[in-house]
């Protein structure tokens, strides 16, 4: 019997509809085996993209895959032989069917990103063409930091950035402000989320960052939330907690969460009710994409709370099994409810929709006037509004009061959180607000509660082999 023959080569295949062939090599050159490809897709803003990926190394035991866009992307591998024979012998079939591996992601960088990664800030207010800060910061050698203020002109305050040179795929992790607490008792945590997205060169991209102070925060102090703007369109949103009711523990009282606020949720997660007796229920949960586009400022939680998928379940559990809360639902001031994308003042008067970009200009305020010193060469769609602004201040406010101090309020969020009961106010804290995403980002983790700091906040990383992971830990909890 003579010995079987080594096995053959994989052979390489294109779409010639598709893409177009630049160059290729055989094992038989004497290099390693390679293709090149280019083709060509329409972005989300109708522009034409060209990519051209790389793949080398078939034939030893490493695969290199190279590609000019940055951002990314996924790689699967599909291994076959033509007399190979791969069902398990317990098969009742001898089929040749191809092994397909996991999928798995790589990060494309540029040359440049292997230097310097800018990303350009701009301070800006809805109410304001004064000059603000401009700033741009290499993610190559820091992480960009941003946050809520405690100022009463953080109401108008917006954040954008953009990258100047080329795209940047990045790291954010995002909270809403934790709510107050008072007489010793504990506000509810701002909700967390993290996640990895790819901002477009010059295109707009607006955090709006608040802090449990009025009026972010609801009256009676409910924690603020934390919103990601892709022009106009909200893609991330991050509740604030409850704050907290105002009497002090006796004897025979519960030791943990006898009065405090409700967590936040994060992004997909409803807000936790606040703990006690008639306390404010948190915001309802919406799943990805399916945020009612219209802003509210009253939403009627009642309901909602009984029928939710999430709400009462989810947060029952968790105050029960994981904290040991008592609960009750009361019925306190309602929060309102985020709009899908920004409809503002002046761009509305100009016939320009919610969701729609405005082209390359400096950024307008609530007027049309132009910030001074923003860039014109920027894609702006987030739109200035000093009526409603954007629904975003959605905290059920409180109605009562100790010492004339407001207690209880509820948290802001994609839905704003119930404040405490009229009734029983001394022993209710207010309901968290609830977080949200549209599903254009990449989730890598969300929870309730996490951030204990009285502002929301945002932290930019440029995304690495080494943070691209992360640890379902709680946080904070």
């Amino acid at each position: 019997m003579s010995k079987a023959g080594g096995g053959q080569g994989g052979t390489s295949a294109y779409n010639s509809n598709a893409v177009t062939l630049q160059t290729a090599s055989s094992a038989a050159t004497g290099v390693d085996p390679y293709i090149e490809v280019e083709y060509t897709s329409a972005s989300a803003t109708g522009k034409t993209v060209t990519t051209t990926t790389t793949v080398s190394g078939a034939q030893s035991k490493t695969l290199r895959v190279k590609r000019d866009t940055v951002g990314i992307h996924t790689v699967q591998c599909k291994v076959s032989h033509p007399t190979a024979v791969n069902n398990p012998a317990s098969s009742d079939t001898r089929d040749n069917d191809p092994i397909w591996t996991d999928k798995v992601e790589f990060s494309a960088l540029s040359a440049v990103n292997l230097t310097r990664s800018n990303l350009t800030y701009e301070i800006t207010k809805d109410d304001s063409s004064g000059v603000h800060r401009v700033e741009t910061v290499n993610l190559f050698v820091q992480p960009l930091t941003l946050a809520g203020t405690p100022t009463n002109n953080n109401a108008t305050r917006n954040i954008h950035v953009y990258p100047p040179e080329e795209d940047i795929t990045v790291k954010i992790t995002m909270s809403g402000s934790a709510g107050e607490g008072f007489n010793g008792n504990k506000g509810g945590q701002g909700g967390m989320s993290i996640f990895t997205y790819t901002l477009l060169k010059n295109h707009e991209y607006t955090f709006k960052l608040g802090c449990t102070v009025e009026p972010t925060a609801s009256i009676g102090r409910g924690g603020a939330g934390a919103y990601f703007y892709e022009g106009g369109r909200l893609l991330v949103c991050c509740g604030g907690g409850g704050a907290s009711g105002f009497e002090a523990r006796q004897a025979g009282d519960s030791a943990v969460g006898f009065c405090d606020g409700g967590h936040g949720g994060g992004a997909g997660i409803a807000g936790l009710p606040g703990n006690g007796t008639d306390a404010g229920a948190g915001g309802r949960a919406v799943r990805t994409g399916e945020l009612p586009a219209q802003g509210l400022h009253f939403v009627d939680h009642s309901q909602d709370q009984l029928d939710q998928i999430r709400s009462v379940s989810y947060a029952t559990a968790y105050h029960n099994q994981v904290l040991g809360y008592r609960l009750g639902f009361g019925q306190g001031t309602p929060g309102g409810k985020v709009e899908s994308c920004t409809t503002g003042m002046y761009w509305r008067k100009q016939g320009i929709s919610p969701c729609e970009y405005m082209g390359y200009d400096k950024f307008r305020n609530d007027i049309g006037t132009k910030q001074i010193n923003t860039s014109a060469s920027v894609l702006r769609g987030y739109k200035a509004d000093t009526e409603n602004f954007g629904y975003r201040h959605n905290g059920g406010n409180s109605t009562v009061q100790f010492g004339g101090t407001f207690v209880g309020g509820g948290g802001a969020g994609a839905y704003g959180g119930t404040s405490c009961s009229p009734s029983n106010f001394r022993k209710s804290g207010g309901g968290g607000g609830s977080g949200y995403t549209n599903g254009s980002v990449n989730m890598l983790f969300s929870q309730v509660g996490g951030n204990v700091n009285p502002e929301a906040s945002a932290l930019i990383e440029l995304l690495t082999s080494d943070n691209e992971k992360w640890v379902n830990v709680v946080r904070g909890v």
